[in-house]
């Protein structure tokens, strides 16, 4: 499977987020490997806590890479992350209609 560039750059998502994570800490970790564009937390609405994951894009390819390897099962907040590309184009089977990289359906596809 082949890692597919977003319009302006390559995203990675960050799951596996403490829900205190925020954006500044995150851009700390993450900037050693390349110069972020854009960060994204999703907050829960009723709690404004982090759901639990985010996206960051990177201007070049080798930037994201170098963060998927370095950070992937890494602790971060007492808690290990996965991270990887955020938009994978695929060929072959497909597990459980999300390419199989353990993310879960949303409710109304369970």
């Amino acid at each position: 499977m082949e890692p597919v560039r977003s319009i302006e750059g390559w995203i990675i998502i960050v799951r596996g987020l403490h829900e205190e994570t925020d954006e500044e800490s995150l851009s700390e970790k993450f900037r050693e490997f390349g110069v972020i564009k854009n960060i994204h937390l999703n907050l829960d609405r009723r709690t404004g806590y982090v759901k639990g994951y985010a996206f960051i894009e990177y201007e070049a390819r080798t930037e994201a890479e170098l963060a998927i390897e370095h950070t992937n099962n890494t602790k971060y907040l007492d808690q290990t992350i996965k991270v990887d590309y955020a938009f994978i184009k695929g060929g072959g089977e497909r597990s459980g209609g999300r390419g199989g990289r353990g993310r879960s359906l949303s409710p109304e596809r369970r």
